[in-house]
């Protein structure tokens, strides 16, 4: 037993440790260092209607050896916004920025700005978002033996959970 109360105790680790902006968090796939949080008007993805937004502003690195999706299959699919009835969402776009130019992947080991993207209304105007950041790991599936990354899509359980401060413009 005196090892045990050595090793800091039978105290359960935290499903959603907090987590401060600025600080690089180890997802598995990828490495996130979340910035910040601010509302922005962006043209909607088809035609030129301006659609107002709540962009999370974040550095990612992937850290796999094959390039990944910004979007859906990809880092969308592990960045969720807390809204105010208790859902966890994902965003309804990924855009990225390397070396200047407009991506929509991640290549190993090359930095990536990333914005993920909430759809809000002309009214919407929140003063603080939260955002979780979801775990991945290289494993096989239930059915299959073929290994590859998958993110953990349990609501309470998350690798890090941000409170952010809305920038409006």
């Amino acid at each position: 037993m005196p090892v045990v109360w050595r090793a800091g105790g039978f105290e359960a680790v935290p499903k959603q440790p907090a987590e401060s902006a600025g600080k690089a968090l180890d997802l598995g796939l990828f490495r996130v260092t979340v910035r910040d949080a601010r509302v922005g008007v962006e043209t909607e993805s088809f035609g030129s209607k301006k659609q107002r937004f709540l962009i999370v502003r974040m550095r990612v690195v992937n850290e796999g050896k094959e390039t990944e999706s910004l979007s859906q299959g990809g880092l969308a699919d592990g960045v969720v916004a807390l809204t105010k009835a208790g859902k966890w969402v994902k965003p309804e776009r990924v855009e990225g920025v390397a070396g200047g130019a407009e991506t929509s992947v991640v290549q190993p080991g090359l930095p990536v700005e990333a914005s993920a993207m909430w759809e809000m209304g002309p009214a919407d105007s929140p003063k603080k978002l939260t955002v979780g950041l979801r775990k991945w790991t290289y494993d096989h599936g239930f059915t299959d033996s073929t290994f590859a990354w998958r993110v953990g899509l349990e609501d309470d359980v998350l690798a890090g959970r941000l409170t952010l401060p809305v920038v409006s413009p």
